[in-house]
């Protein structure tokens, strides 16, 4: 049985608040950014929460106040060493008021620019305004005002490919079928080569969803620039 939830009370209550999960740097064996995720008091399952903001029509302002909240919660000394790595949602970015949004968001916090990432949400509700034109504008506002962008959560496919080469996004995040039981998976090992390969230089891969230390081995051993996943930490508050 689903919880019952009233979005405006979440969004307008203080009910806001986030863990950060690091992404790691498989050749300075550090850690260099940092994603923001959604939780909720009491708890709530983040998917839940968004899927009741698309049902009562409220889906841009929780997804534009999870955005703020993440911005305004991540440490001020952070921003120097470390990218922040946000979610949005494709309808956020075609919504009519999301460019009045990112000049308030980059007026308020000057610091954004070359360092928060906007971490595009494959959720299949949304795959429709991905040929939109707005969508297409609202990328490259985002880039002309300085902020990164990364697709998330791809599979191995030829439609990843195309989405990659449509948008040129700054960072590509391969989602957890890619990483899970990797060591053990001699094709997985092949199509991630073949797809480093024909990746572009300008997007930086992150393979997310390592849980392993073999997986992360094996990971680095491909090349794969950078990696996430509970083996390396978490989601933790900062």
């Amino acid at each position: 049985m689903e919880c019952v939830m009233d979005i405006s009370s979440l969004i307008t209550t203080g009910s806001l608040y986030n863990e950060y999960q690091p992404l790691w740097n498989t050749e300075t064996e550090a850690i260099f950014a940092y994603e923001a995720l959604l939780r909720t008091e009491p708890s709530i399952n983040p998917l839940l929460v968004f899927k009741h903001g698309r049902e009562e029509g409220l889906l841009y302002e929780l997804d534009t106040a999870s955005i703020l909240n993440s911005i305004r919660e991540y440490p001020l000394y952070y921003w120097e060493e470390y990218l922040l790595f946000v979610n949005i949602f494709p309808s956020t970015i075609i919504h009519p008021m999301f460019p009045e949004f990112i000049e308030g968001l980059v007026k308020k916090f000057p610091m954004l620019k070359g360092r928060v990432v906007f971490e595009i949400n494959e959720d299949s509700f949304e795959d429709k305004y991905w040929d939109k034109k707005e969508f297409v504008n609202g990328i490259l506002l985002l880039k002309n005002t300085g902020l990164l962008i990364a697709l998330d959560d791809l599979p191995l496919t030829p439609i990843s490919l195309s989405k990659i080469r449509k948008i040129k996004p700054h960072f590509t995040k391969l989602d957890r079928s890619c990483s899970e039981n990797l060591s053990k998976s001699k094709e997985k090992q092949k199509n991630i080569e073949a797809f480093l390969a024909d990746s572009t230089e300008d997007s930086v891969v992150v393979l997310e969803g390592i849980e392993k230390k073999e997986d992360l081995i094996a990971a680095c051993r491909l090349g794969i620039p950078a990696v996430q996943g509970y083996y390396i930490s978490k989601p933790h508050r900062l």
